[in-house]
């Protein structure tokens, strides 16, 4: 657990703008037909719905506007603002979002959306082309707007609540907080996170932007940042093999590309599992039959808890120093940190990067972990967690290998999971 002392100066730097958040190039994973034009950011990836508000024409103005915000985002303030006991609980939580505040937001929603050619510049140019929120499809628009800033509300306050408050998140053994929040020197860190937030306060601020100063800059207090790390990834890692699938004659082969999924080890000097190098071993040897063409290799820095090994990024060098895979046949997905994720980012993946998505990929995995891959308990997991199903699995003729088929709704955001939303 970190001490007040190490980390107290951090508070100062944590408060981005919104502005900020939304500054850089249009380089974003998205399905075809859509570019996002908002670079990734940890606001961006975990809250797309926001950004999308600041740029959908008159959806900013009009909600500075409306009275019931203006009264809202007064009231909030003075909360956070407020002497409080317990600290440090009521310090975190006093940044929540309570059910009359989002109650309060939505009719600003519905009523803005009702506006003529207001729907239609949010919901249909942005958040329905986005595929980012694929999950309520089939919503209404008004509805499905309501839908969004629900979920966005309950990210803003799983990231107080796991974060700021240090509850258990889902998975706590690699994703829980670095402090200890029964020490008084936490009491402090919390306070001057909030007092810089507030600080932070601009005159075009719309009602979220000071809780998603808060929350994402609890995710920096937290060096929980890995949602943001290897952007933009088409780029960098993956700018070679991307360019070499431009120019590849997909009727040579019969699979697009070879997915690997990482399999993280539990001590602290190894870089891969066990089952990883399996997996690699197989891939290598499907590669050199002329299967596929590419490989892709996902896997985020997960186990052990907060190792800066990056699965990914190991198993890339591993396929290129010790099986001879040419590093432009590599792609990377850095992020993904459970099998669930594995599947949803390998398919956002396969269509940004502009794979044949009409045709399977190849998962290639071990005996052990094969019935678990074509178990129908990992796909209900993976819509548990995930949201939505990113793709089919479905048998293949190749021994440990599953044919995947992506699926557009992969693109759907869960901001309940801020290290890989």
């Amino acid at each position: 657990m970190k001490s007040a002392s190490m980390i107290g100066a951090a508070a100062g730097v944590l408060a981005m703008s919104s502005a900020m958040a939304w500054q850089g190039p249009a380089v974003a994973m998205s399905p075809p037909g859509y570019a996002a034009p908002f670079a990734e950011s940890l606001e961006t990836l975990n809250f797309p719905l926001l950004a999308m508000i600041r740029l959908a024409p008159g959806w900013a103005p009009a909600l500075r506007a409306d009275p019931a915000l203006q009264a809202l985002a007064t009231a909030r303030a003075q909360r956070v603002a407020a002497a409080c006991t317990p600290r440090p609980d009521c310090l975190a939580e006093a940044w929540a979002w309570t059910p009359g505040d989002i109650a309060a937001v939505t009719a600003a929603l519905r009523s803005v959306a009702a506006r003529p050619s207001m729907a239609d510049g949010l919901v249909h140019r942005h958040m329905r082309a986005s595929g980012r929120f694929a999950r309520h499809a089939a919503l209404a628009d008004a509805d499905l707007l309501a839908a969004a800033w629900a979920d966005t509300a309950a990210g803003l306050n799983n990231l107080v609540a796991v974060y700021g408050a240090g509850r258990p998140p889902r998975y706590p053994a690699i994703d829980a907080i670095i402090f200890d929040v029964k020490r008084p020197e936490f009491a402090a860190v919390l306070d001057a996170h909030a007092r810089v937030t507030q600080a932070a306060a601009r005159p075009d601020d719309l009602v979220f932007d000071p809780s998603l100063r808060f929350g994402t800059g609890l995710l920096r207090l937290n060096e929980r940042t890995d949602a943001a790390t290897f952007r933009p990834l088409l780029a960098g890692e993956n700018a070679a093999a991307v360019a070499q699938l431009r120019r590849t004659r997909w009727r040579d082969y019969r699979y697009p590309a070879l997915l690997v999924f990482g399999h993280g080890p539990e001590d602290a000097q190894s870089r891969t599992g066990a089952l990883g190098h399996i997996r690699m071993a197989r891939a290598a040897d499907l590669f050199a039959r002329r299967l596929a063409p590419f490989i892709i290799v996902s896997g985020g820095n997960v186990h052990p808890n907060r190792t800066p090994f990056n699965e990914a990024i190991e198993m890339k060098r591993l396929l290129i120093g010790q099986y001879g895979i040419p590093a432009d046949r590599i792609l990377i997905e850095p992020h993904a940190r459970h099998t669930t994720t594995n599947l949803r980012n390998s398919a956002r993946l396969l269509f940004a990067a502009g794979f044949p998505t009409d045709q399977p990929s190849l998962i290639v995995t071990d005996p052990t972990t094969a019935p678990y891959i074509g178990s129908t308990l990992l796909q209900e997991r993976t819509r548990a967690e995930a949201g939505v199903l990113p793709g089919v699995v479905a048998p293949a003729a190749t021994p440990f290998a599953f044919e995947f088929r992506p699926d557009r709704a992969a693109f759907h955001v869960e901001p309940l999971d801020p290290l890989d939303p």
